[in-house]
């Protein structure tokens, strides 16, 4: 079990769902054995437990959650996690892979050797401890920068500088993701769990263009604030999504014509670039897609590939590519479950 805090809290949280329905849990007496709780049958036998937690369990987090907690567990013990979320789709894959769990929000599902227990049961998720996760708009910029460097330990004050946000307003957004268990104690995130979270909230506003800007040509180039004199340091267009998958590496297969989709700093250079490139009023004429980045490190952190790929414009960065990915549930999720970036980033989700 993990030796945490949380790790304990869902040790705790399942004893007490046991005993709503009118079984015994309780610590092994031995130590040392691979299991976490014992559960005490009506008939006087014993059941292992082996306890894992996460704060939200999704059906595209479930498999590398999965293949993580796979590699500690014992094979004559039953398996539970217990989560403040789990969707439905992720407990049905739970249930096929002979997992049990404890949806906190109010279910059991537990299945061994002369058990099986599927049923509801009163919220255990603890009044007045805030389980939101991320909270407003500090709350998304400071998972954003977490999720960037996962490895990197980042101070309430060293956030608040990078982010340009008060202090206060970055600690109420630690202590959010904390209570969730979105970061750990040194304030880690905890992947893939909070990328799936952010990915949720990744909803930003866009508009399809008739035409595109050529880098280096065009008298309208400074206005669009391209940013492409010193790309690593000034702020401006970002490729992203589909066209800079495929350049990063990622199993996709896309025409030469694809539209390219790019962020765009703010929405001021949302509105110039409407009138200036035109606006696409069918699919069919679609030249390509601005976005508002939601947060501003997409486009301050922007990606040179020139040095390892055939491609003239700055790349938004793996996780913020991923994170438009992960908005199609179907073919853009395929993609993530098969791309590890190499070049750059890291992969959280």
């Amino acid at each position: 079990m993990e030796s945490s805090a949380r790790g304990r809290d869902a040790e705790d949280a399942l004893i007490g769902a046991v005993e709503v329905l009118g079984l015994a849990a309780r610590a092994p007496i031995e130590a040392g054995l691979s299991r976490d709780l014992v559960l005490v049958l009506p008939d006087g036998r014993e059941l292992g437990i082996q306890v894992k937690s996460a704060s939200l369990i999704t059906a595209d987090s479930l498999p590398s959650q999965l293949r993580r907690w796979s590699e500690s567990l014992a094979g004559d013990q039953a398996r539970v996690i217990v989560a403040d979320r789990i969707t439905a789709e992720a407990r049905n894959s739970l249930s096929q892979a002979g997992w049990s769990w404890l949806d906190l929000r109010g279910h059991l599902r537990l299945i061994g050797p002369g058990v099986f227990i599927d049923s509801d049961i009163p919220a255990l998720v603890k009044p007045g401890v805030d389980r939101q996760g991320i909270s407003g708009q500090v709350g998304v910029e400071l998972s954003a920068l977490l999720l960037l460097d996962p490895t990197r330990r980042v101070g309430v004050r060293a956030a608040a500088t990078m982010l340009a946000r008060a202090p206060s307003s970055v600690s109420e957004a630690f202590t959010a993701l904390r209570a969730a268990g979105l970061v750990d104690g040194e304030n880690r995130p905890a992947a893939p769990e909070l990328f799936w979270e952010l990915a949720e909230k990744w909803k930003p506003v866009s508009r399809d263009l008739a035409s595109i800007p050529v880098p280096g040509r065009g008298r309208d180039n400074a206005a669009l604030r391209l940013g492409l004199d010193d790309i690593e340091s000034d702020v401006g267009w970002a490729l992203t999504d589909t066209v800079a998958a495929a350049v990063y590496g990622a199993p996709v297969s896309i025409r030469a014509s694809h539209p390219p989709d790019f962020y765009v700093p703010d929405q001021g250079t949302l509105r110039r670039a409407v009138p200036l490139l035109g606006t696409a009023t069918v699919p069919s004429s679609r030249a390509g897609r601005v976005r508002v980045a939601p947060v501003s490190l997409v486009c301050a952190r922007r990606i040179d590939v020139a040095a390892w790929a055939d491609e003239k414009w700055p790349l938004a960065n793996p996780l913020f590519v991923a994170l438009d990915l992960a908005q199609d549930p179907g073919r853009g999720r395929e993609i993530l479950d098969g791309w590890t970036p190499r070049e750059v980033g890291h992969r959280v989700w």
